[in-house]
């Protein structure tokens, strides 16, 4: 996505509830809509109730017309630069979007709905370029590359990535819509021993992952797998920045183990969890 581009996130928001049909009981229901917007680098956030959703659904919109963006807009909340954009700083890799061709690399964005009126969504931002920038000088060929920050007005806005060709949750999607139960065990075998490959170097270098998921696992034009979003590791027994939840990518109703602290035993919990969900051992 280039780096001016506009479009608009809809989460749900979900939550526990007392069932209605046992007091004694809590279910999980979605409780709101969240709303996170970009206009080039201008942020927004909002919410929204589900008497008040209208058609909106969850998903990503890329293509809306400009009088469907606006309204959307003028009813959320900018955010300022200074919450969610921390300023470069020196010995970060600097990434210039028009140096190379747009179609070879892809912008990670800040998730403006951590915003909380603090800098705590900028830090975040900050901590995951400093963790890629490690990793820039240890490589792993199946660890994903980075290719730097992009900075406007002195403030790092985007985090620049290869483009690769799909997440492993989007091939399990394409094999579900098509009648397919599973990965074939060569496919899904040579994928989790090439991505516990990557985990294993992260842990030589003193770090845990921590986040491993189907969202974070893609796949380059050979179809080799890589494991990517290291902006989650943090350093092997400190407290985890992100992520913890063995499965925690499929909802709280489907989640595994959960840890507090950088652990090897975190990210073979994570992997554990994928396989067998691969391997049909997971609905």
């Amino acid at each position: 996505m280039a780096a001016t581009a506009k479009w608009l996130h809809v989460w749900e928001l979900w939550g526990e509830s007392i069932d209605s049909k046992d007091a004694a009981e809590t279910i999980w229901e979605k409780k709101k809509l969240v709303l996170g917007a970009y206009n080039g680098y201008a942020a927004f956030i909002g919410d929204l109730s589900l008497s008040d959703k209208g058609e909106w659904a969850a998903g990503v919109y890329k293509n809306l017309d400009d009088a469907t963006f606006n309204e959307a807009v003028a009813a959320m909340r900018r955010v300022p630069d200074s919450g969610i954009y921390p300023l470069f700083e020196d010995g970060l890799t600097q990434f210039d979007p028009s140096s190379v061709h747009e179609g070879s690399y892809c912008l990670k964005s800040p998730d403006a709905t951590q915003w909380d009126e603090g800098d705590f969504a900028a830090n975040i931002l900050l901590s995951e370029a400093r963790t890629n920038e490690i990793f820039l000088s240890k490589p792993h060929r199946h660890l994903g590359a980075y290719f730097g920050s992009v900075v406007h007005d002195g403030r790092i806005v985007r985090l620049a990535f290869p483009q690769y060709v799909e997440t492993l949750d989007d091939r399990i999607q394409k094999l579900e819509r098509n009648g397919v139960e599973r990965l074939k065990t060569d496919e899904r075998e040579k994928c989790m021993r090439t991505i516990g490959a990557a985990v294993t170097h992260l842990h030589s270098l003193g770090y845990g992952h921590n986040d491993i998921s189907t969202t974070n696992i893609m796949f380059d034009e050979g179809g080799d797998a890589l494991l990517l979003g290291v902006g989650s590791c943090t350093r092997l027994g400190e407290k985890i920045k992100k992520g913890g939840v063995a499965g925690g990518w499929r909802g709280p109703m489907l989640w595994g183990q959960e840890f507090n602290t950088s652990s090897v035993e975190c990210d073979w919990a994570c992997l554990k969890y994928i396989d067998e969900r691969l391997s049909g051992m997971q609905s």
